[in-house]
């Protein structure tokens, strides 16, 4: 990852893949409620006034799930909970998120969070936690994922496992999905390293260790 060339280019899929995602979320999810949501409203404008009582309360349920899925997008572009307040706190918001929408109990073990860390490096670790959550959540087949994110002078190590039905990883070796690609490229990127262990029925474990800025590490060790 030396080559600025190859670097560039692993950044410029990286966020292509985001903004695909994105972009599907607003045409399938938000597009769709948008177009009830006229409808409701429609219906509201030449219905008795107990029906259009009834069509506008659930007109405001509706617009309440949309401001959620805005609130998910905005997080999914950049979470701003993360540059106000740090990687801890931004993480905690991401768990208790994540199991509410998809019943996944997370574990957490942290270390050396609550100093101050490089907001880039803070990013990378989030991002990387929050794609293999949803990896999990996608296809491990489990209610429970282990998190563990630690840091000293020098790094911040990052581990993320379950105890899923796993699959074979060898042979994804030449040709990772996009989800795993995105979370190798953000630590190759960052000067890191990145490993993923998984095997039919013994679930998948997920590493990457991000070194911090040599300007940072007088700052973390305070």
């Amino acid at each position: 990852m030396d080559d600025p060339l190859s670097t560039a280019r692993v950044l410029v899929e990286i966020q292509e893949g985001e903004r695909r995602v994105i972009a599907r979320e607003l045409h399938d999810r938000l597009g769709q409620s948008l177009a009830v949501l006229k409808l409701l409203l429609g219906d509201a404008l030449i219905s008795s006034p107990d029906k259009a009582r009834y069509t506008l309360g659930e007109a405001q349920s509706l617009i309440n799930e949309m401001m959620s899925l805005a609130r998910e997008l905005s997080l999914e572009l950049r979470p701003k909970m993360l540059d106000d307040l740090g990687l801890l706190p931004a993480l905690l918001y991401l768990f208790e998120s994540f199991t509410t929408r998809t019943h996944v109990a997370v574990r957490f073990e942290h270390q050396g969070l609550h100093k101050k860390i490089p907001p880039e490096t803070g990013l990378a670790a989030y991002r990387i936690v929050k794609e293999a959550l949803e990896n999990v959540a996608a296809h491990a087949g489990t209610a429970e994922a282990g998190v563990r994110v630690w840091s000293d002078r020098w790094i911040i190590s990052v581990r993320i496992e379950d105890g899923g039905c796993g699959f074979e990883a060898d042979k994804l070796a030449e040709s990772w999905p996009t989800g795993i690609s995105g979370m190798r490229g953000r630590a190759l990127i960052a000067g890191g390293r990145f490993s993923l262990s998984s095997a039919p029925g013994a679930g998948t474990v997920v590493t990457a260790e991000l070194p911090l800025p040599v300007r940072s590490r007088k700052v973390i060790e305070e």
